[in-house]
């Protein structure tokens, strides 16, 4: 019973706006009573009089009336909160001022009690009432749960779609490995062919020339006899007289213009393997496509040097003194070769020997010159880069590997209408990998240069073997 008259007493006590323990209250014209600030902040944009928030009878503004005593039983409700209550409502209050929240912040999406609400930190805000605002972002929640329900499905079908993902893996490599040792062992029954079928010509040419040096052989048996009977003629002819040396000699001197035979010269065959589609098509490439590429000094960093027959090109520490032209690369040691290609099919090599760091491909020519990040294929630059003793080529298939020094000569073959840019080993005859992509504009040929001194070389077929 003591416990309800209590629970009473504290609801009486509690100001209807803020729903917290009366501060300061007044009470209004027609005699409900609030907290000053409450009164004061929800009626501040009324010009002469206002609703009263409980039974809407229309009171004067300015008209509110201290109620100390009130104050005073706020006070004693306020101190006979049971302890766990107290905790309980603590927990929501204003760590300010200790009151309860009565409005929201749609600005900063805070709590505020009417104190709060009046100061400076959140003036000119949206700021409503809690209820208000607690039906308004349920509304918002109920919006989002939809949206996240279905996100959750999409998310769960992706997620089965992409358990499966590794079956297709393992059958894709699976089916590569087995296209790959079929491949080879094709490859090697081509191979192991072409082996037995020069071997088989070597040992027929071996019998053949072994043959015809027994011939030579017995020619010279031969020959070794008949100067044996001459020289026996001749001590015969010696010991004869005048008349019967001179009546015979005539025979003689017919006789002895029997030519010598001559030494039989080996000279084997020089066999030629068919080698396989790739190296006889490269051959064709270069032989067909071969461009004369040469470095165009106008467009090369104040670092690079060029050579006087523009084939060569090396980082120097010390800045050229170099007119500043449009086109010249002024962030990265970049050159560009001429001539353009705005179409057509191209080859051309590169010597980069054993440099630490360089790339090189084609480029649109419009590539701008003042950039200082490396040029991908989204920016229009296309190329094979060594850089930390790895090579890369973003955007290529398949990631190229790491070559041997002896083998740093890269060919490189454009196919402009095709939209490929492919790179070749040129030591092995070996493909390193190509650009797939659809070009616009004339490509020029690019290098980067590192920042050793040894120089790359261009080259054109021959030059580089």
């Amino acid at each position: 019973m003591a416990a309800a008259a209590v629970a009473g007493l504290q609801a009486e006590a509690k100001c209807p706006i803020c729903l917290d323990y009366l501060r300061d209250p007044v009470t209004i014209g027609c005699g409900h009573n609030f907290c000053r600030a409450c009164v004061q902040q929800s009626y501040a944009d009324s010009q002469d009089d206002f609703p009263c928030p409980i039974c809407r009878f229309r009171c004067e503004m300015g008209h509110f009336r201290s109620n100390e005593q009130l104050g005073r039983i706020a006070d004693i409700a306020r101190r006979l909160q049971l302890p766990r209550s107290r905790k309980r409502q603590d927990a929501s209050l204003c760590e300010k001022h200790g009151r309860a929240p009565c409005f929201f912040c749609e600005e900063d999406l805070e709590l505020l009690c009417n104190l709060c609400a009046q100061g400076p930190d959140h003036r000119g805000h949206l700021a409503r009432p809690v209820a208000d605002a607690a039906a308004h972002h349920r509304r918002q929640l109920q919006g989002y749960l939809a949206s996240l329900r279905k996100g959750e499905e999409d998310l769960q079908r992706l997620m089965s779609i992409q358990n499966k993902k590794p079956l297709e893996l393992r059958e894709k490599v699976e089916n590569q490995r087995q296209a790959l040792s079929s491949e080879f062992e094709r490859l090697n029954q081509f191979l192991d062919r072409e082996q037995q079928a020069m071997l088989s010509r070597l040992d027929e040419e071996e019998k053949d020339i072994e043959q015809k040096l027994r011939e030579n052989v017995d020619a010279f048996s031969n020959y070794v006899s008949t100067l044996k009977s001459q020289l026996s003629r001749v001590v015969e002819l010696s010991e004869l007289s005048e008349v019967q040396m001179l009546s015979q000699i005539k025979g003689f001197y017919r006789s002895e213009n029997e030519a010598s035979p001559s030494i039989f010269s080996i000279r084997l065959r020089k066999e030629g393997c068919s080698f396989p589609p790739q190296y006889s098509a490269l051959q064709r490439i270069i032989d067909r496509f071969k461009a004369d590429v040469m470095l165009d000094p106008e467009t090369a960093h104040p670092n690079l040097i060029v050579s006087k027959d523009k084939k060569c090109v090396r980082f120097t520490k010390r800045k050229q003194k170099v007119r500043a032209l449009p086109r010249r690369f002024t962030a990265r040691p970049v050159v560009l070769g001429f001539p353009c290609f705005p179409s057509g099919r191209h080859f051309w090599e590169v010597e980069v020997g054993d440099k630490s760091e360089w790339a090189i491909g084609v480029c649109r020519d419009s590539l701008p010159t003042k950039a200082r990040r490396p040029a991908l294929p989204r920016q229009g630059c296309w190329a094979l880069q060594l850089q930390d003793s790895g090579y890369e080529a973003p955007g290529a298939a398949p990631a190229p590997a790491l070559l041997d020094v002896k083998d740093r000569v890269i060919g490189i073959f454009l196919d402009y209408e095709q939209g490929e840019i492919s790179f070749f080993d040129m030591a092995e005859k070996s493909h390193i990998c190509t650009f797939s992509d659809t070009f616009i504009g004339p490509l020029r040929p690019y290098f980067l240069v590192g920042p050793d001194s040894k120089p790359l070389r261009v080259c054109t077929g021959a030059d580089c073997e």
